[in-house]
């Protein structure tokens, strides 16, 4: 089973829109329609499908407005969690953005027990110390390892 990034088409658009979240997750990650709408309207975004071989399984929005480009949502169907799908998927898009010459990526997350927070750690992110809309701020060096 491979997992992929691949632009969102007009072949997977309604995959991608129909991906749904895990009960309780809904105040942490907003609908990836919403991903689908904002990605379409930002300048120079990186708008993904995640895909388990052919299959859509997640979507991934990167904008990069002030240099560092920043992975604003992250997002696995609830039935494809817990599968290791999302830290493949985080290795996908680190290849992706080491070929376009990025060095670092940021990302944030709703904080509290239920956070993201273990999981962008086991991804390699660390935390900056600095926070964006309130969330922390966590980073991954790009260069190296």
């Amino acid at each position: 089973m491979a997992v992929s990034l691949r632009p969102v088409t007009r072949d997977t658009v309604r995959a991608v829109c129909e991906l749904r979240l895990a009960e309780g997750q809904e105040r942490l990650v907003a609908p990836a329609a919403y991903t689908v709408a904002e990605g379409n309207y930002e300048p120079d975004a990186i708008l993904r499908a995640i895909h388990l071989d052919d299959v859509v399984v997640g979507v991934l929005l990167v904008e990069v407005e002030t240099g560092v480009p920043y992975l604003v949502r992250f997002m696995i169907d609830a039935s494809y969690q817990g599968r290791g799908i999302g830290r493949q998927a985080v290795e996908r898009l680190v290849e992706e953005l080491r070929e376009r010459g990025w060095t670092s990526v940021e990302t944030t997350f709703v904080p509290g027990d239920d956070s993201a927070e273990g999981f962008w750690r086991r991804c390699g992110f660390r935390d900056t110390g600095k926070t964006k809309h309130d969330e922390p701020v966590y980073v991954r060096d790009l260069v190296g390892g």
